[in-house]
């Protein structure tokens, strides 16, 4: 259908990589860009739960969408006082 003449979006590129690095994550780590830096995650197979779920790769989603960047741009929550917490945090929570 002509899809194979567009150039795939960047959040496209990440999900092809994470896909491609899904079997290799068996067996060593896989890293995953978030808001917060990189962090590794290792699949426990034996495993029934897992203490933050699939949190890591929602955050890498919102990194490379560019979804949490934009969300801090609109957001229309301003601090004034001395002892605030950035709105980086407050959104972040």
């Amino acid at each position: 259908m002509g899809a194979s003449k567009f150039e795939p979006s960047q959040t496209a590129k990440a999900c092809q990589e994470a896909v491609g690095q899904y079997e290799r994550s068996t067996r060593e780590a896989l890293q995953v860009k978030t808001p917060g830096g990189v962090y590794e995650v290792r699949w426990n197979t034996q495993g029934k739960a897992t203490a933050i779920g699939q949190l890591a790769f929602f955050a890498e989603f919102l990194e490379v969408s560019r979804l949490f960047e934009r969300w801090m741009q609109d957001c229309p929550l301003r601090y004034t006082s001395p002892n605030a917490p950035e709105l980086v945090d407050v959104l972040g929570t």
